[in-house]
């Protein structure tokens, strides 16, 4: 009994037509559920930017509070149109009161365009033509926050914030006020968040102003990918990425003063604060997980209750069409009603093929041993008429008669040479040419044997196999042909006689046959005047439907016939 086979689905089988059709019917479903998924987590990310957004603002509160009073500061000096008009000592004076009056800055003073600083807190005339990106400063005039690690005045790195100043509408320099970085950030502003790594503030050149650990060790927290400078002129936003010490971490980027300062906060991937941050894939992925689990359970319902019966099936019928054995019982088990009877019916055609078929093989042994019967009574009555005439050529006087009679004894002999090999083989419907042509050349050359001369036969001979209808004019144009060549054969110049048959296939359905016979320099293809042997190959060479063709080359007579090999054409009987 065969088994059944487990869940084979293929592309043109029942179960992946089920699931083609269960996933068109489940894709609107899915549709709607994916675009709900989305929105629900579009929103929630947008939230949690914003939530990240606010913890930054809010962590980072006390450092926009001590810039913008710096620039507030910047600007209330450069306002003062009569300090600036005063002599270096008052003016000197009255800024290192500012100083005093404001601990928190380091250095307070009036940068003109042309770099030398004649007044600020310090006391002493500064050049300040040799600081970097002097000249671009004192072309576009704007206000600036830089940080610098290795002042020339503070003992402390401090941040340098620059405000431009006018006298009469025309640019004249900036007011500079140094802040140590140490005192940037104010008491009172929100502590910093548990979950929060590193909180920085950097300008709108990308340079790194404050951060709540050492400058050196937050660098490597900073996104690998992504320069500061390209965080600026954008919304407060979050994103995801790798920082410089190859961790992934959430980064939330706000700006602090608009245009100049700006704040980022950088998050551990499983902060409570970013958790949805990033796509949850798995909420996504649901509408995809169910019409997996859909499809999965359709199929291996199919499968169960249909498929794994209809491949048995199948299975059954390819090994009933190779070895033509009924399986010896039905496979019902849990089969559904209609496959039970398709089984049955099953059953009963393949018993009904098996007696139908040994019935017509009993009907073709009786007549394939009947048409043997026939065959082998033909040769036998044309091998008695054989005799006969022998009898007959013994008993005649005139040469020319026993001449006649033993070229039509030699076409006698070919019949039954023919029908001896149709009774010896075993598919009557096909007869091997090259073996039939075999015995017929030996038979003859036994026959026509009389001692006077030595004849070397060579013999290239295909097994090719031809029909009957074919067989027999092939084989009588062959011994025709192998007649004439013993009627009229000569030696060759080197005083021996030669004869050679070559059968051979030219191509797929294309023959050819050769019958060459040294001639003695004869040069007339015929032989002399067209007699009963030239008119019967014409005749043989007429019904191959081949072109024959006749000649002497080299001391060679060649008789070559080409045809067609004929598919079986049963005979039109006319009542």
């Amino acid at each position: 009994m065969i088994g059944s086979a487990g869940p084979r689905p293929v592309p043109s089988g029942l179960a992946a037509r089920i699931i083609g059709f269960l996933s068109i019917t489940l894709i609107p479903l899915g549709v709607v559920a994916y675009l709900q998924t989305s929105e629900l987590n579009r929103e929630t990310r947008i939230r949690t930017e914003l939530s990240l957004v606010t913890l930054t603002d809010a962590a980072a509160s006390g450092e926009r509070e001590t810039i913008l009073r710096a620039l507030g500061n910047a600007e209330a000096i450069g306002a003062s149109t009569d300090l600036a008009e005063e002599l270096r000592d008052q003016c000197t004076a009255r800024l290192r009161t500012f100083i005093n009056a404001n601990s928190v800055y380091s250095f307070v003073g009036f940068l003109p365009r042309s770099g030398l600083v004649t007044c600020s807190s310090v006391g002493r005339p500064l050049d300040l033509r040799r600081v970097p990106n002097f000249e671009r400063r004192m072309e576009a005039p704007r206000a600036m926050v830089s940080r610098n690690d290795s002042p020339a005045i503070s003992e402390t790195p401090v941040l340098i914030v620059s405000e431009p100043y006018f006298r009469k509408g025309e640019f004249s320099g900036y007011v500079t006020l140094s802040l140590p970085t140490s005192g940037l950030r104010q008491e009172g502003t929100l502590p910093l968040d548990q979950d929060l790594t590193e909180l920085l503030t950097f300008n709108h050149l990308g340079q790194v102003l404050s951060s709540r650990s050492p400058v050196s060790e937050s660098q490597r927290l900073l996104p690998e990918t992504v320069n500061l400078s390209e965080l600026v002129d954008v919304q407060a936003h979050s994103f995801r990425a790798r920082s410089v010490d190859g961790q992934e971490r959430i980064f939330a980027v706000t700006p602090l003063v608009s245009g100049l300062v700006y704040a980022i906060s950088i998050w551990p991937l499983d902060s409570r604060a970013a958790t949805a941050v990033e796509v949850n894939w798995m909420t996504q992925a649901l509408p995809l997980v169910m019409w997996a689990a859909s499809v999965i359970v359709a199929f291996l319902a199919i499968n169960r209750l249909v498929i794994r019966h209809i491949r048995t099936l199948g299975q059954q019928m390819r090994a009933f069409a190779r070895t033509r054995r009924v399986p010896q019982g039905a496979v019902t088990g849990d089969m559904a009603l209609e496959l039970r009877d398709m089984e049955s019916d099953f059953l009963h055609m393949a018993d009904a093929i098996l007696q139908d078929e040994a019935q017509l093989e009993n009907a073709l042994r009786e007549k394939t041993i009947l048409l043997k019967e026939v065959h082998h009574r033909v040769k036998n009555n044309l091998q008695l008429i054989s005799s006969i005439m022998n009898m007959q050529i013994r008993q005649s006087d005139e040469t020319e008669t026993r001449q006649v009679l033993r070229r039509l004894q030699d076409r006698i002999r070919s019949l039954a040479t023919i029908h001896r090999n149709l009774y010896l083989t075993e598919d009557l419907g096909h007869v091997d040419a090259g073996r039939l042509l075999d015995d017929l050349i030996r038979q003859m050359a036994l026959a026509g044997d009389d001692g006077e001369g030595e004849t070397t036969v060579d013999l290239d001979l295909e097994h090719i196999e031809v029909y009957p209808d074919q067989a027999v004019p092939l084989s009588l144009l062959t011994a025709e042909a192998l007649t004439n060549a013993s009627t009229y054969m000569a030696p060759d110049g080197s005083g021996r006689q030669r004869l050679a048959v070559r059968f051979r296939k030219l191509a797929e359905r294309e023959a050819e046959i050769v019958i060459e016979n040294t001639c003695g320099g004869e040069s007339d293809p015929t032989h002399g005047e067209p007699g009963l042997g030239n008119r019967l190959i014409r005749a043989f060479a007429t019904q191959l439907g081949g072109e024959l063709t006749q000649e002497v080359s080299e001391g060679l007579y060649r008789v070559r016939v080409q045809f067609q090999l004929s598919d079986f054409k049963p005979e039109v009987v006319d009542y």
